[in-house]
């Protein structure tokens, strides 16, 4: 009985190994044939494909599939016909198909990272994607794919860490050192921002999303000549001379640079593209800089207008009214500005100022005393006590 056993054992062990039978030369004519047809079919979808032609691409490349059931390129092909057309299931089934065929294939992790990114499954598509990087560590779309899960799954660092190990890799992409400029922007990183965005806009020659980000991150960085020079001329574009917040940031750095009149008119032009309470306020600003207190007064009661209950609007008018020696009006705003913000101590200070100002020396230190309890070791408020003590 042992000697049969052994032999069934072997036999069968025999079997399993034997090989396929080899193919006629007529089913060999056939199987090239069907690769022949099934190549130019995908070559057709691809280029249907492309042209969006999607509905023709998906007979083409199903022909292709038919002929094929194998051929790896036509699967992918057919799973993005399926991501196009939302039926994400469909498209999975084809990729798992793809690693069934060819476990190495990089391409078909990328594209299930983005069918579980479309089901809201980040940490899923996040292993699709680093399982895609592995495979082919050259790709720059899958680098990017992989740092942006990170980030939807509050893992900024690790985003940062994966595309800075990069940057050198991919030393020609624009791209990527736009991404890690927005990542340093977002940790308050101005400086290497600007460092980031500046070799990305040198790459990306004529990019001007790139440059509003350069310019943005310079003016964060307190670099503002190069802020304004970057602004400025981006606000000559068409598609950025009615950008209001571009332009509220580019009159700021001219204020700090004090080009008051070229500030003004930066203010002027948002007020005009988004005619806010801020916009106005801004305005108001720059005008009574320039010691135009008719045009300021005018800008303040336009942001009065729009927004009653601004706070800083309240105490532009005070500025603008002790600019006058009106006092009595001025000391009125500043107590409408704290009454609108009772926490701002600013509104404090300034009262108390005018109250000086009047000669109502107790008054005054009571206000400079109740600022220094709203924000302990504000200086104006320290200043100004220290001076009506000393």
């Amino acid at each position: 009985m042992k000697a049969l056993k052994w032999v069934l054992v072997a036999a069968l062990i025999a079997g399993c190994t034997q090989t396929k039978k080899p193919q006629t030369m007529h089913e060999q004519s056939t199987t090239e044939w069907n690769h022949a047809r099934a190549a130019i079919y995908y070559s057709l979808a691809k280029q249907q494909y492309e042209s969006t032609e999607f509905d023709k691409s998906r007979q083409s490349v199903d022909q292709a599939i038919t002929l094929e059931p194998k051929n790896v390129p036509a699967l992918l092909l057919s799973a993005k016909l399926f991501i196009e057309g939302n039926q994400l299931e469909a498209a999975e089934r084809q990729l798992d198909q793809v690693r069934a065929t060819d476990v190495k294939n990089a391409e078909a992790d990328y594209l299930s990272g983005i069918v579980y990114q479309r089901w809201q499954m980040p940490a899923l598509a996040l292993t699709h994607y680093i399982s895609a990087c592995d495979k082919a560590p050259a790709e720059l779309a899958y680098v990017m794919a992989r740092a942006e899960m990170q980030v939807t799954l509050d893992r900024t660092s690790e985003a940062l860490e994966l595309l800075q190990s990069k940057v050198q890799y991919f030393d020609h992409s624009a791209a990527i050192r736009d991404a890690i400029g927005q990542l340093l922007v977002d940790q308050g990183k101005y400086a290497a921002a600007v460092d980031m965005f500046r070799q990305a806009a040198l790459l990306a020659d004529g990019d001007n999303s790139i440059h509003e980000r350069l310019g943005l991150a310079m003016y964060y960085a307190r670099q503002y000549h190069d802020a304004a020079d970057t602004l400025g001329l981006l606000t000559s574009s068409p598609s950025y001379a009615k950008r209001a917040d571009i332009l509220l940031a580019l009159g700021d750095a001219q204020m700090h640079l004090e080009r008051w009149h070229d500030a003004l008119n930066s203010f002027q032009a948002a007020s005009e593209a988004d005619p806010s309470s801020e916009t106005w306020l801004k305005t108001a600003e720059a005008a009574m800089q320039l010691g135009d207190l008719h045009w300021s007064l005018i800008s303040i009661n336009k942001a009065l207008a729009i927004d009653s209950t601004n706070s800083k609007a309240e105490i532009m008018l005070g500025y603008l009214r002790l600019k006058e020696n009106r006092l009595a009006d001025s000391l009125s705003a500043f107590i409408a500005a704290n009454r609108l913000d009772p926490k701002d101590s600013l509104s404090v200070t300034m009262t108390g100022y005018v109250y000086e100002k009047r000669g109502m020396k107790k008054e005054a230190v009571e206000c400079y005393n109740r600022a220094l309890v709203l924000h302990p070791g504000d200086e104006l408020a320290v200043q100004l006590l220290q001076k009506i003590n000393g």
